[in-house]
């Protein structure tokens, strides 16, 4: 998966939830945040495993929140 596609996904989430779909779009903002983390982890020189791990946690935070929401679309 390139970068890209990461900012693709995110930018789709964004869009989802402007219009009302607030669960799926936390879940592919989510997805797309955490592999935009890992991708440029491992893109880096230094690999620092504090610069994957905290992201990723926020993503994955953001999507337990999304999965408990609820009444969302």
């Amino acid at each position: 998966m390139k970068i890209k596609y990461a900012y693709a996904v995110i930018a789709i989430g964004i869009v989802l939830g402007v219009f009302g779909f607030v669960r799926s779009g936390a879940v592919l903002i989510s997805i797309g945040a955490s592999a935009n983390a890992y991708l440029r982890f491992q893109r880096s020189k230094k690999k620092r495993k504090i610069e994957l791990a905290i992201p990723l946690a926020l993503a994955l935070t953001l999507f337990v929140v999304a999965l408990t929401l609820p009444h969302g679309k």
